[in-house]
């Protein structure tokens, strides 16, 4: 006996922190689009044991926050001791978030998050769902991404939402529909002067698909995640569009498709599913038509680049890339990328017009949200090339196996390192490889730090980005090719390219001739955590451990592994058996590391903390399964930069080589010793 139920929750106002006065948009569409999903479960016959909808609309003209307590509640509600198992479950957000370039990380917000410091990771919440035994999740989020200037979301506890105790069925089934999945704006359109209540574009394609008003979401009489999937993909385009927005969402489904609505039993509704705007009117996040006479938008492209007053006075002041976690100097020339140039071309006919009314100046701080996306975006490409136009330098390595690419590098280690001979602008050292995974901590010349895992048989290299991130690499002395080959993928994560449907490609190059590539197994690790797809990351995880390598930090994080520790403190990770994956008709054949049955194994943990920044957000709600592996993590959490490899502000490196018992490397006779190797010194994080 099985059964559906459907989990909707929405989120239209934040309190703001105690004794400020921040204001995020009012998103009244995003209650009503939860409400509509959940009114929808409950007339398709999901039955309301089966179905809570948690938004914060008022109750009776009182308030009524969207809360963790709240949350729990309704799951806990959902689940109830003894009951039948949930076959599927709808889960759907719509409010608040953050997304980033980050391989599809999503945030949500709560009515009391900014208040209680804490945000929601979307797939630790829905991780702590499948403990229920869900056998599958169609996740549904429309999380925008617009906060004030003078809040940096990142720096809000990352945490599950929820606790649930159970067991996870083995190889849960997962849909995706995600309305940012790179950065950019989510939507709610309106009519300011109407009074009537928005409507966000992606979730309201969702509803009004779900209640059978897009035909193209209709197939053979039935609406199917399959089919819901390519209509919302399209037609939230389309939408968006229509008000001159762009908003490009991501639709991955489970290849076996499962039914969720049969025509042949019409739906009494729907009940309050607001209409969509006139497109002939302005919405509150979109530019009105161009109305008079205006320079060209090449000829506004230049003003923007070359003069200082025009460009403030169109993108304002204040005018950076906070948000988007790129470091911006304080004398650089915003330069708008061509491909931008009607957005920008908009904003001047709006700036000329004067926004004065209070709808013309959220249009106008929408356009200048947009142009940042797209500025970050640029900027993400463009160093993206440069970072891996540097790593194609590297030739032979010889005798080194950590390269470092800058001058003043210090690497601070447990074992001996040797610092040999390097071309102009490199450092390069020969560093012993612990077979339990200790790393190697690389002082940079700014006196950050970047934890480095040296493998035997590989050689890593260190690559700053001109952003302020710093990127890792391996490779094989005797496989150039594949040194090459995998930079590809280097390039993609940090230009913000990776999403969750390269898993499999990538996940093909990660074994080559009996070793695997370490930093390309843990990028598949968290686009295999994107789509819940935990099985995956312990099939990797016991690949390497068959090769005798210490399994890279970020699997054991995000696998959902036990951890326990040895007598001398060192970590070991508990791989648990898994099955093969079950083979599709039309799924495309993935890789054999991630598609077969492998055995439970013990194995050694590559690392002492994430590989990557984004990792930092996993350190601080762990479940006591794997609690030990984060243990002394969590309180620098805020000050890792989230993007790129892990960096160290100098006050966090320096707590971690006391903990790691880490001492500077001695340098070899072969070059002269730095004389004065900066100290490790505070710098302050990226925003």
């Amino acid at each position: 006996m099985t059964r559906r139920a459907c989990l909707a929750i929405g989120v239209g106002t934040l309190t703001p922190p105690q004794n400020q006065t921040l204001r995020f948009a009012y998103l009244d569409g995003a209650v009503l689009a939860a409400r509509s999903i959940g009114d929808w479960a409950l007339r398709s016959g999901f039955g309301a044991d089966n179905v809570r909808i948690v938004d914060d609309g008022s109750v009776n003209g009182s308030e009524n926050p969207v809360t963790r307590s709240r949350v729990q509640q309704a799951v806990d509600e959902l689940f109830p001791s003894g009951a039948a198992v949930v076959e599927q479950l709808i889960l759907a957000f719509c409010g608040h978030g953050l997304t980033d370039a980050n391989i599809g990380s999503i945030s949500w917000l709560f009515s009391d998050s900014l208040h209680q410091k804490y945000r929601v990771l979307a797939d630790s919440f829905y991780t702590e769902l499948l403990l229920h035994g869900v056998q599958r999740i169609t996740l549904i989020t429309d999380a925008c991404r617009e906060a004030p200037k003078n809040l940096d979301l990142t720096r809000l506890d990352a945490v599950r939402g929820i606790v649930v105790q159970g067991t996870q069925v083995e190889n849960p089934r997962f849909d995706r529909l995600a309305a940012c999945q790179d950065g950019q704006l989510g939507y709610m359109v309106s009519e300011p002067m109407s009074g009537a209540p928005g409507k966000c574009v992606f979730s309201g394609v969702i509803a009004d698909a779900l209640w059978g008003m897009e035909p193209s979401a209709i197939s053979n009489g039935l609406i199917t995640t399959a089919s819901l999937g390519a209509c919302v993909r399209s037609r939230t385009t389309e939408r968006a569009k229509q008000y001159r927005l762009k908003l490009n969402p991501q639709c991955l489904i489970d290849p076996e498709p499962a039914v969720l609505y049969n025509t042949a039993h019409p739906l009494p509704g729907p009940a309050g599913l607001q209409p969509w705007p006139p497109t002939a009117e302005p919405s509150n996040m979109g530019p009105v038509p161009a109305a008079g006479p205006v320079d060209s938008a090449e000829h506004n492209l230049q003003r923007v680049h070359s003069d200082a007053a025009f460009r403030e006075h169109l993108l304002g002041s204040d005018f950076g890339l906070k948000q988007h976690d790129l470091t911006v100097p304080a004398d650089q020339v915003v330069t708008i990328p061509e491909s931008s140039k009607e957005l920008l071309q908009e904003l001047v006919v709006l700036r000329q017009q004067g926004p004065r009314f209070p709808e013309k100046k959220r249009k106008a701080k929408a356009l200048v949200q947009r142009l940042e996306a797209d500025v970050a975006a640029d900027r993400r490409q463009s160093a993206a090339a440069e970072v891996r136009q540097k790593m194609e330098r590297i030739g032979n390595p010889g005798a080194a196996n950590l390269i470092v690419c800058g001058e003043r590098a210090q690497p601070l280690s447990r074992e001996p390192v040797e610092r040999l001979d390097a071309p102009p602008m490199f450092e390069m050292f020969r560093a012993t490889s612990d077979p339990q995974g200790m790393p190697v901590l690389v002082q940079l010349a700014d006196g950050s730090a970047t934890p480095v895992v040296p493998y035997a048989g590989l050689y890593a290299v260190v690559m700053p980005s001109p952003l302020g991130d710093v990127f890792q690499a391996y490779g094989r002395p005797e496989a150039p090719d594949q040194y090459l080959s995998m930079l590809g993928a280097i390039d993609d994560f940090a230009a913000g390219r990776l999403q969750a449907e390269d898993i499999d490609r990538l996940a093909a190059g990660v074994l080559h001739e009996q070793r695997a590539d370490p930093m390309l197994g843990v990028i598949c690790a968290y686009l295999y955590r994107a789509v819940a797809d935990y099985d995956s990351i312990r099939r990797l995880a016991y690949f390497y451990a068959e090769h005798d390598q210490p399994v890279p930090f970020d699997m054991a994080l995000l696998g959902a592994m036990q951890v326990t520790l040895e007598a001398d403190g060192t970590p070991r990770l508990q791989i648990p058996a898994v099955k093969a994956r079950p083979v599709q008709p039309k799924a495309p054949r993935a890789a054999d590391p991630v598609s077969r049955a492998t055995p439970a194994m013990l194995a050694w943990i590559g690392g002492r903390c994430p590989w990557l920044g984004l990792g930092w957000d996993y350190v601080n709600d762990p479940r006591p399964e794997w609690a030990v592996l984060v243990e002394g993590l969590a309180e620098h959490a805020r000050a890792v930069r989230h993007s790129g490899a892990t960096v160290l502000p100098g006050k966090v490196a320096r707590k971690l080589v006391k903990a790691w018992s880490l001492r500077p490397a001695r340098d070899d006779l072969t070059r002269p010793a730095v004389a004065n190797p900066p100290p490790l010194k505070e710098t302050n994080p990226a925003p």
